[in-house]
């Protein structure tokens, strides 16, 4: 279910390769955040985030997003742990990769307060396995030096895409509980700036 975080992180990293200069431009951290919903049994959901955000978007339109799977934050200690070494097994794999290439041409064409939305393939890199996911961006000219990206609709993301669904499994048993659904709900709002 992680693995749908960093699909929408890849979501992200596509909008804002969408920028209306032809300079490199970084992603705003502390002016972002990417999150994701689990749910467990089969009435529990909740809201986690990851904090360890970075990206770039080039002239020539290739965007990259790198998350930090190690800054995963649940909101409990003993379950970050748990995420960190039995999920997304930081030690091996420590960051989710994101790249997309799109037309930059429509985006540069943006006045201030304008936006688009269309649909982008991202390649999502996560514990080894890759994946293309489309996802349909929101994105939005906040100033001459600003892009805000979001997803039209929350994204939802299978476990076993990205070979997590053993870590989720082992993660239930040791939190005993009786279901952990292997699919999470992933949204964010990334903001680019030069």
């Amino acid at each position: 279910m992680l693995h749908r975080m960093l699909a929408v992180g890849s979501l992200a990293v596509l909008a804002g390769m969408a920028s209306t200069v032809q300079a490199e431009w970084t992603l705003d951290a502390a002016s972002s955040s990417f999150h994701y919903v689990t749910s467990k049994n089969a009435a529990v959901s909740e809201v986690n985030r990851f904090t360890g955000l970075a990206g770039s978007i080039s002239d020539a339109g290739k965007a990259t997003l790198s998350i930090d799977l190690a800054t995963v934050d649940t909101a409990i200690d003993i379950r970050n742990q748990r995420m960190r070494d039995l999920v997304f097994q930081v030690a091996q794999f420590p960051k989710a990769e994101v790249s997309v290439q799109v037309d930059l041409a429509p985006l540069r064409a943006l006045a201030v307060g304008e936006s688009m939305t269309a649909a982008y393939p991202v390649s999502v890199s996560l514990h080894g396995a890759v994946a293309e996911i489309t996802a349909d961006m929101h994105v939005i000219k906040m100033a001459d030096d600003a892009l805000q990206v979001q997803l039209v609709k929350p994204l939802i993301v299978a476990a076993g895409q990205f070979g997590l669904d053993a870590g989720v499994e082992e993660l239930r048993k040791i939190a005993n509980l009786t279901t952990i659904t292997p699919n999470v709900v992933v949204d964010f709002s990334l903001r680019y700036a030069p």
